[in-house]
């Protein structure tokens, strides 16, 4: 055996390659770390100087109180809340620090589930806290309450709202409790955060894609098109690359992604919102208790290492402040006063238009702080106090619009209408004292809108469906067809190419049925939405007939033709003009032909010789066509300008629309002739009755109004002064048709607004719907009933306008009918509401 050592010139050559492979080592180490500071300092040297800055210029924002909205009494001034704001709490529960999750989940059910809750989900009602509605969803499905379905007995349409579920199919108050505490322990026994939503809506080729990649924590819901990501099993490792990948097939931002499937401890699980207050104080009380007990264990333990092992059980649970909108009078002056969603972001009305008055400035407290977070006195240090929001005060008078909107929701049901309006003006200041949609809706429960009821088609009904489908990538439309045209087998060979190739490419990304609305037709040009349900003879329809439509103020945001309440503003126009006086007369031969249409009066009645106080008086058509010929297109067409048609008025709220009124260039003599009558123009509601305003105040067009004043933070007072837009007719004109207008109501077809020992001036108004192509509806539900008047007529107090949309009751279709009655019952409260002595002798 022999030995053999290394030379001392082989161990040296050994030893400087090992120390040249070290220096190469260091030195790409030495590369990577100088390559890092200069992405840091230079490629994101700004990124991270604002971070810096940021955490070393710390800062706490002080909300600003949103400015309340009020009415104004029109009798004495006082002002009374429309919209304020509510402090309530969240309850929640911290898992991380959860020691006992049944018996934290047990205390909150039995204190969250109260025996109020309780009755109020029993019965449907909307108040039920929407965290307990799940357990009572047999009181809140329309289908259960209409009857048991599946034992096929069901032959007619519930009333609204359908019969109360019976008490021994409602599950009982320990029963919910124990449901509800058993939700709250399995949600609070995670540690970690379990699920993430990535994409709500997610097309069928999205959700495909996700499954085919097989990325693991990711999942998806076919049944919701919902794509989801559980964090703690995705690979963390991996999650830069996981979430590149899944912002390519979702379309959506990759460093949102990755935040989303980071794992993390699960701190925050919401048990319920908007505690009312004696909620939260046996919370509270449960929660001192629970300290004081456990204080007790500790100062008993036998060790000081024994005392620190007890805690208190319910550490976990916390309550925090939500700052929510609230609405004292949850339905008077919706559309006027609007509402603030779950977001709190303004809808509608006041609270969106004067959202930035309303909401204030916040103020900020900017500090500097030292590494770990301290504060650090400074003359850097700047406090910014907030600005609370101004308080909007309205013209509305909440005595009078809640009596109108009682009238009104009555009316409109008793009528089968599908919407209502009333408007109560000061015809000499423009103040606008009601305004009333119908149907209402509740501003704390705005959601309701959506409610639905059963409805029962027969075969022939169901085939009589329109469905409407949009791309709801584009939003573009697709098509409107019969419902078997679509979705019965072989139905769509009378469909165009164009059109199948369309639908089987929504088909690859979309289920059909999820992107398609349902419509009945219940009139000529008339229809409304319905939704299907697993019964083909079962469908349901919104409680209210228009859903989302309670949400929209027809008084200024929808335009119709008046119809004959137009009929004293143009005989105004002429009496001003000096082309007719109350005793002109008028032979009524019968129709007239204009161009190539034929006017006729109202069931073709023929007058005779008539004066034109009597052409008031019993709405004659063909007479107002002769009082309009002698004015002319061109003089015409600028004076019902001049009154306000065919621009906005200015009034303060959003979505006015101007109405139309073509040029006079383009008028025919037709519509010269229709004109007269309220036929082929078009007004909002507001600009009717502030029109009626100039007939009653002498004249004078004023601009409507429905802010008094604006108090801001600092109680700087900001008041509206009455406009006088224009002088439109002369005095004298105006008392003449105030005359006129009064012989109506004593002598005519407006007698039904007559409230007795009272004169009234006012016109009925039944009005055609125009449908496609400029064609008329007809049939039932195709008119518009109206009323518009005012008293007293020495000095008007109140101008009224009553309008009823398609109403479809029996007999109960025109203006004499519908709104006069309804007109006299407001009139009858305003004179007793106002002190008005009877002026007839």
């Amino acid at each position: 055996m022999s030995i053999r050592f290394r030379s001392d010139s082989s161990y040296k050559r050994s030893l400087r390659r090992r120390v040249l492979i070290v220096h190469a080592a260091l030195f790409v180490v030495l590369l990577v770390i100088v390559s890092r500071l200069l992405e840091l300092q230079i490629v994101k040297g700004a990124e991270f100087r604002s971070l810096a800055q940021a955490q070393h210029f710390a800062g706490v924002k002080l909300p600003a109180k949103r400015g309340e909205i009020l009415s104004r009494n029109s009798k004495t001034g006082e002002t009374s809340v429309l919209a304020t704001n509510t402090t309530l709490a969240l309850v929640y529960v911290d898992p991380v620090i959860t020691d006992d999750s049944a018996f934290v989940a047990e205390m909150l059910a039995d204190l969250l589930v109260t025996e109020e809750a309780h009755a109020l989900c029993k019965r449907g009602d909307v108040v039920c806290p929407r965290e307990l509605a799940g357990y009572y969803s047999i009181a809140f499905d329309p289908l259960e309450r209409m009857g048991r379905l599946g034992s096929g007995a069901l032959s007619a349409i519930p009333p609204a709202g359908g019969s109360p579920v019976p008490e021994e199919e409602l599950p009982d108050l320990t029963e919910v409790r124990r449901q509800f505490a058993r939700n709250i322990e399995e949600r609070i026994s995670e540690k970690r955060v379990t699920f993430v939503p990535l994409k709500y809506g997610a097309t069928k080729v999205q959700m495909q894609a996700v499954e085919d990649a097989g990325i693991d924590g990711i999942g998806v819901a076919w049944n919701a098109r919902l794509i989801f990501a559980n964090p703690e099993r995705v690979r963390q490792l991996q999650a830069g690359k996981i979430a590149r990948t899944m912002a390519e097939i979702l379309d959506e931002d990759a460093d949102a992604i990755k935040r989303s499937v980071l794992s993390r401890p699960l701190r925050y699980v919401p048990v319920m919102r908007q505690l009312p207050p004696d909620i939260s104080s046996k919370i509270r009380e449960a929660q001192l208790l629970s300290y004081r007990r456990a204080e007790q264990e500790r100062a008993a333990s036998p060790s000081r290492d024994a005392a620190q092992t007890i805690a208190d059980p319910l550490r976990s649970v916390a309550l925090i402040p939500e700052h929510w909108r609230f609405y004292p009078d949850s339905t008077i002056g919706t559309h006027v006063v609007g509402f603030l969603n779950t977001n709190q972001e303004p809808q509608y009305g006041i609270e969106q238009t004067f959202d930035p008055a309303l909401k204030g400035q916040e103020g900020r407290i900017s500090t500097l702080s030292d590494p770990q977070g301290g504060q650090i006195m400074s003359a850097e240090q700047e406090i910014i106090d907030p600005k609370d929001g101004d308080t909007i005060v309205l013209t509305i008078d909440r005595v009078i619009q809640k009596f109108i909107e009682g009238v009104m929701e009555r009316a409109v049901r008793e009528y089968e209408s599908d919407s209502g309006q009333v408007i109560v003006l000061d015809p000499f200041s423009g103040r606008i004292i009601a305004m009333v949609n119908a149907p209402l809706f509740d501003s704390n429960n705005y959601g309701t809108v959506y409610d639905k009821d059963p409805l029962l088609l027969t075969e022939k009904q169901r085939q009589g469906v329109v469905v409407e489908i949009y791309d709801p990538a584009t939003n573009q439309f697709v098509l409107k067809a019969y419902i078997d045209d679509v979705f019965a087998e072989g139905g769509r060979a009378a469909l165009s190419a164009e059109t199948v190739l369309k639908l089987d490419e929504l088909e690859s990304l979309y289920e059909l049925t999820d992107i398609t609305r349902h419509y009945l037709y219940i009139g000529e040009n008339n229809r409304r939405e319905i939704f299907p349900t697993d019964r083909r003879d079962v469908w349901l329809q919104y409680r209210n007939n228009i859903g989302v439509g309670a949400y929209l103020n027809r008084a200024i945001q929808e335009i119709y033709e008046p119809g004959s309440v137009m009929k004293p503003v143009t005989m105004s126009i002429a009496l001003d003009q000096g082309e007719v006086t109350p005793t002109d007369i008028y032979d009524d031969k019968g129709p007239v032909e204009v161009d190539e249409y034929l006017i006729k009066n109202n069931q073709n009645a023929v007058y005779g010789k008539v004066t034109m106080t009597n052409c008031l008086e019993f709405s004659i058509n063909t007479c107002m066509t002769s009082v309009s010929g002698k004015l002319g297109k061109k003089l015409f067409h600028r004076m019902i300008e001049r009154f306000g048609f065919g621009r906005v008025t200015g009034i303060e709220l959003e979505d006015e629309l101007p109405g139309e009124v073509l040029p006079w260039r383009k008028w025919s003599n037709a519509l010269l002739a229709t004109a007269a009558y309220g036929q082929g123009i078009s007004a909002t509601p507001l600009q009717v009755i502030a029109a009626y305003g100039a007939l009653a105040n002498g004249g004078k067009l004023m601009k409507p109004t429905i802010i008094d004043r604006i108090i801001q933070a600092d109680g700087t007072v900001q008041a509206t002064l009455a406009q006088v837009v224009d002088q439109v007719i002369t005095r004298e004109a105006s008392a003449t048709i105030t005359a006129m207008l009064t012989s109506s109501v004593s002598k005519g077809f407006a007698k039904p607004a007559k409230v007795p020992g009272y004169r009234i001036a006012g016109k009925t108004g039944t009005s055609q719907i125009a449908g496609p192509g400029g064609r008329y509806e007809t049939g039932t539900g195709s008119t518009i009933a109206s009323f518009a008047g005012y008293a007293p007529i020495d000095h008007p107090k109140f101008v009224i306008l009553v309008k009823f949309d398609r109403p479809r009751a029996k007999d109960i279709i025109h203006g004499s009918q519908a709104a006069a009655p309804v007109f006299k019952e407001i009139a009858a409260f305003l004179f007793d509401y106002y002190g008005i002595p009877p002026d007839e002798t």
